[in-house]
């Protein structure tokens, strides 16, 4: 038809219907993944922190949870009626002192001095102002370390491939070691602690003879007692000589490294001395001195 003509034009529109309200569906499938998300971290939590023995009791439980679990706890895991739950960790520590019991003052209370912070720090002071004093042989270690630790001030020897402690293999020591050694003893005699020496080695395995590294390493911790007391050191004051082979090395990025190969010789802290008589009387002591305790089932657990 052409524009401008009078005739009737007819517009036909076509109607789309738009969708209905969705409702809230995708708001309660969110809240169930996240509900899901949760419990799932819940288990990767209880797991990361739970022992063995509860987790043995929650696997027998789902293995089968109507009867005995596999790991001979109850068959409901959980508690629910007010009972206070029984601990699956029984624990026997013999050392705690008894009731009423006293504390019998001795010798072995009285080596060390002052309190533990104190203590040490004086230690290590004295240490460090006596070594200085002595411009001979002390003042000139380079392979010498003072450190304080939780049983008190420690003095490391470490061995130099250069100028050794020791004879290779051997627990025989060099002249300068040994004279370091006795120059030494005479400033342990400025105090009364308590002394635990310990030897060490390097990894290096080494052939020849019946000796080992834990053989060397308790043989060179005994030859510096020797060299010690022979400076006059009394033995009473040594409390512990161990050799610990390689298993602490000084230098743990390398441990076939020299400086692995030391001596350490620590001055005990009053409070230190009496927790290790306690752990070795413990560990090591007459098992028949503690039959007189009344131990039962209900007391213990």
């Amino acid at each position: 038809m052409a524009l401008g003509s009078n005739g009737l034009v007819i517009r036909r529109v076509k109607k789309i219907k738009k969708g209905g309200h969705h409702g809230g569906a995708w708001k309660i499938a969110l809240a169930d993944f996240a509900l899901a998300m949760m419990a799932f971290f819940l288990v990767l939590w209880i797991m990361s922190v739970a022992s063995p023995e509860e987790l043995r009791s929650i696997e027998g439980y789902f293995q089968d949870p109507t009867g005995a679990s596999t790991a001979g706890y109850s068959a409901n895991p959980i508690d629910l009626g007010g009972s206070p739950a029984k601990s699956t960790e029984k624990k026997l520590d013999l050392q705690l002192p008894q009731a009423g019991s006293i504390d019998v003052q001795s010798r072995d209370k009285f080596l060390g001095n002052g309190p533990d912070s104190a203590e040490s720090k004086s230690i290590n002071n004295m240490l460090r102002e006596e070594m200085s004093k002595m411009n001979t042989l002390l003042s000139q270690q380079k392979n010498m370390r003072i450190e304080i630790t939780p049983l008190g001030v420690r003095i490391t020897l470490l061995d130099d491939p250069d100028k050794p402690m020791f004879e290779r293999g051997s627990a025989r020591m060099m002249p300068d070691i040994e004279n370091t050694l006795l120059s030494m003893a005479p400033i342990f005699n400025k105090v009364t602690n308590p002394i635990v020496i310990t030897g060490h080695t390097d990894s290096s395995k080494f052939g020849g003879g019946q000796v080992d590294n834990w053989d060397l390493s308790a043989l060179r911790a005994n030859a510096a007692r020797h060299i010690l007391e022979e400076g006059g050191v009394e033995d009473k004051r040594i409390a512990q000589v161990i050799g610990l082979s390689d298993t602490i090395p000084y230098n743990r990025l390398d441990t076939d490294s020299a400086e692995n190969r030391r001596i350490s010789i620590t001055l005990l802290t009053d409070d230190a001395y009496k927790k290790l008589l306690d752990q070795n009387r413990s560990n090591f002591g007459n098992p028949g001195q503690q039959s007189d305790l009344k131990i039962t089932p209900e007391t213990v657990f």
